[in-house]
């Protein structure tokens, strides 16, 4: 099935037809076609524009009501909320707003959220994790480094990274939201270069996270330094060597890096931040 408009050869797969018309309503809405406390046109009209029965639009209203994107009021009509009272965090609300609406307040935000969050798993982990855990965290590691061109296994490595870390940090709230808002690459229309130092970045980052898990409880600043070869690596964390240029996130000494589409965009050249 083909969507007319923003992309002509993006192909909609939904579960159910209502979700593609879901996804359309959501995009017209962010262009600024319906603004917020404005009616949408009436149900009959819709249906005919989408093509559907107005079962399926109804439906499709209603999904939108519960992600806080429309105001339904029966017998006076449908109404666009601000964007203050939307479920940000709704998989589809946040997809379509990071793939088409770029915005980069949305980007730093979520980037800080998702830093945080990991910051908070990796010193939990690191005071309760397992050892079966450790060894699963860091095979899921080696699976990020040995997939480091291959997006899709590399995206379901570190999955697993992220789910283990936080079945050792004993936080599943934490995995919820970093799950959700790792919004996956689109694949078809993606740039491969932006592609790959994206992948590259969430690396880095992960390596941060298993440095810090590896290094332990109250661990004295310092205690894993950015290796200056795989040697000193390999001395220094015996879980296995970092990346270059990785250290505990203890140390304060990793930038802070936004979350993209992608997972991770560069961060700003010359700034860093304590996480």
């Amino acid at each position: 099935m083909y969507v007319e408009g923003w992309n002509v050869h993006r192909v909609i797969r939904p579960a159910r037809l209502a979700n593609a018309v879901v996804e359309r309503l959501l995009l017209r809405i962010l262009e600024g076609e319906f603004p917020p406390g404005t009616d949408l046109p009436p149900e009959a009209a819709l249906a005919a524009e989408f093509a559907v029965s107005r079962t399926i639009l109804r439906e499709a209203l209603k999904a939108l009501e519960e992600k806080r994107v429309l105001r339904i009021r029966h017998g006076r009509g449908t109404t666009v909320r601000p964007k203050a009272e939307w479920n940000l965090l709704d998989p589809l609300v946040l997809s379509v707003q990071l793939d088409y609406e770029s915005s980069p307040a949305l980007i730093e935000e979520l980037g800080e959220v998702r830093t945080a969050l990991l910051t908070l798993m990796a010193e939990l982990a690191a005071r309760r994790i397992y050892p079966s855990q450790r060894e699963q965290l860091t095979a899921a590691l080696e699976r990020m480094r040995a997939a480091a061109q291959e997006p899709i296994p590399f995206h379901e490595a570190a999955l697993a990274f992220t789910r283990t870390l936080a079945e050792a940090a004993g936080n599943e709230v934490a995995r919820c939201v970093i799950e959700t808002i790792d919004v996956p690459h689109g694949g078809q229309d993606d740039e491969q270069s932006k592609l790959a130092e994206a992948m590259k970045l969430r690396l880095l980052l992960a390596e941060a996270v298993h440095a810090t898990v590896a290094a332990g409880p109250g661990a004295p600043a310092g205690s894993v330094p950015a290796p200056a070869s795989a040697a000193s690596a390999a001395a220094s964390n015996p879980a296995g060597p970092l990346a270059p240029g990785a250290q505990s996130l203890r140390q304060g000494q990793v930038s802070t890096v936004p979350l993209n589409r992608h997972g991770l965009r560069a961060p700003a050249p010359v700034q860093s931040a304590r996480v």
